[in-house]
């Protein structure tokens, strides 16, 4: 190879590296940024292969059931009525290709510890920003209305997010803003729901005339009583709180296999895996969300499974797992008034009349399923008996459904040859990784193991593979966790 060439070529390898740095950066704040580095570091690496001509390329043991599973959604798009739907539902599968970014590009153990240690510190600055929301504030609640105000649209249980452009989060701030206005300039203000407040596109302007309101020294001399609103459920810098519960989840299983792992778990990384553990689970916790929770519980469990090998200690697990399930059972009835399954919540009735109208659709369209996004966009043409009964448009809360409907039987068993794939490597993982010396290995493979098997648990009662923000957390996990089994194999030790 020529210098310039060299050149280029070790130039383009740092720019890829700095760019996958950039992905775990904004990963844990960032859905559309993320797609932006992902897109740079996948361009800046092509265009090194073509250099080298895929020089320095090794074979993993998911590459085979990747490429069915691309291939197999890829002929169930093109069979789809809505052919541009489901090109556009492709996007989605094709982010898989995360796994071998970061599998060919992952130099070494120490590189693999570094990437995993800024996500770790950028997923904390989340934690620290949702703790702040809920001392801050993230608006003002409506606890009355009357008068123009009412007549506007304000309503009881409203938060104001936003007066004329700007945040609110006091009723000073209120008082002062309709202080500093002129009068005949009217009041334009950003409103959500209160159950509404995590997903921001359900904003809605609200504009209260001019005269609707004189000088007053408090809101109640205006006909409305504000208090400040906080966060019903965390939601860290996304915009829903079930995506931010199944990242949480997924970073707590790590740094709780990295714990356990470490073999010294008061020492100076110890203290730290177990920090950041606690700090995950408590903003979990503030997601209220039960499948995340569930999922935890039981990534903490596999990891205790395969660490101890003890029958008694074993023995145990189940009893404990059962305890814990129970104990978020009773934390969840306390802050949401549902138990973790309760036939009187909306959302359980939901979810079964639309797994229902799932096994329907696939025993209708078995072989290519009925496109991908079809049932999004065009929704009425398929019955569903949760769209006549609820105002929600939404998914069929189960991964392997929602696979199975919009790509047929055949991109399901593809999935699932995929995942059961990357599952054996994982456990072969742990076991290789257990008698190195580099213990961070065997603590991230044990994190990974168990993230892998708490985030399947959930996604069979939510679309967790629909959702880009964690899925590509979980690609990325499983394209580091390749890379750390090919510099295992190679004894590549930092």
């Amino acid at each position: 190879m020529g210098t310039t060439a060299h050149r280029l070529e070790k130039g383009l390898q740092a720019a890829t590296t700095v760019f996958l740095f950039l992905y775990v950066i904004v990963q844990p704040a960032s859905i559309a940024v993320t797609h932006i580095f992902y897109a740079c570091a996948a361009v800046t690496w092509l265009a090194r292969l073509l250099i080298v001509r895929g020089r320095g390329l090794h074979r993993g043991p998911l590459d085979l059931a990747i490429l069915i599973y691309l291939v197999v959604c890829a002929l169930a798009a093109s069979q789809a009525p809505m052919l541009a739907l489901s090109l556009e539902g492709m996007r989605k599968v094709a982010l898989v290709c995360v796994v071998l970014l970061f599998a060919q590009n992952v130099t070494s153990l120490t590189r693999a510890r570094q990437l995993v240690t800024v996500l770790t510190l950028s997923a904390l600055v989340t934690v620290a920003w949702s703790l702040w929301l809920y001392s801050a504030g993230v608006g003002l609640k409506v606890i009355s209305s009357a008068g123009a105000w009412q007549a506007a649209g304000l309503a009881p249980g409203d938060i104001i997010m936003s007066a004329d452009g700007r945040g609110i989060a006091e009723p000073r701030q209120f008082l002062a803003r309709l202080g500093a206005k002129r009068d005949a300039e009217p009041l334009q203000l950003r409103v959500v729901p209160l159950n509404s407040i995590e997903v921001m596109k359900n904003e809605r302007p609200v504009t209260v005339p001019s005269d609707a309101w004189e000088r007053a020294t408090n809101a109640g001399e205006l006909g409305l009583v504000l208090e400040k609103a906080r966060p019903v459920r965390a939601f860290g810098f996304y915009s829903h709180y079930v995506t931010y519960s199944m990242v949480m989840a997924l970073l707590a299983s790590l740094m709780f296999g990295l714990w356990l792992g470490s073999g010294r778990p008061f020492s100076i990384s110890g203290v730290f895996f177990a920090g950041a553990f606690l700090a995950f689970l408590l903003v979990l916790g503030m997601t209220l969300t039960r499948a995340a929770w569930v999922a935890l519980v039981l990534a903490c469990t596999v990891q205790l499974w395969f660490h101890f090998r003890r029958t008694a200690v074993r023995l145990l697990l189940p009893v404990g797992l059962g305890l814990a399930v129970l104990l978020a059972s009773a934390a969840m009835y306390r802050w949401r008034g549902l138990g973790m399954i309760d036939l009187n919540d909306p959302g359980l009735d939901y979810r079964i009349l639309m797994w229902t109208d799932g096994v329907r659709l696939i025993r209708e369209h078995p072989w290519f399923g009925v496109g991908m996004n079809a049932v999004r966009d065009a929704w009425w043409q398929f019955d569903l008996q949760a769209y006549r009964k609820y105002p929600l448009r939404s998914h069929f809360h189960s991964t392997p459904i929602q696979i199975a409907v919009e790509s047929g039987i055949p991109a399901l068993l593809a999935w699932s040859f995929l995942m059961l794939a990357y599952g054996k490597m994982l456990v072969q993982l742990v076991a290789r990784a257990r008698g190195e010396r580099d213990r961070w290995a065997y603590g991230f493979a044990l994190g990974v193991l168990g993230g892998t098997a708490g985030f399947l648990a959930s996604s069979l009662v939510h679309y967790d593979f629909g959702d880009s923000v964690v899925i590509f957390l979980f690609w990325f996990l499983a394209g580091t966790a390749l890379a750390v089994r090919h510099h295992l194999e190679h004894k590549e030790m930092p």
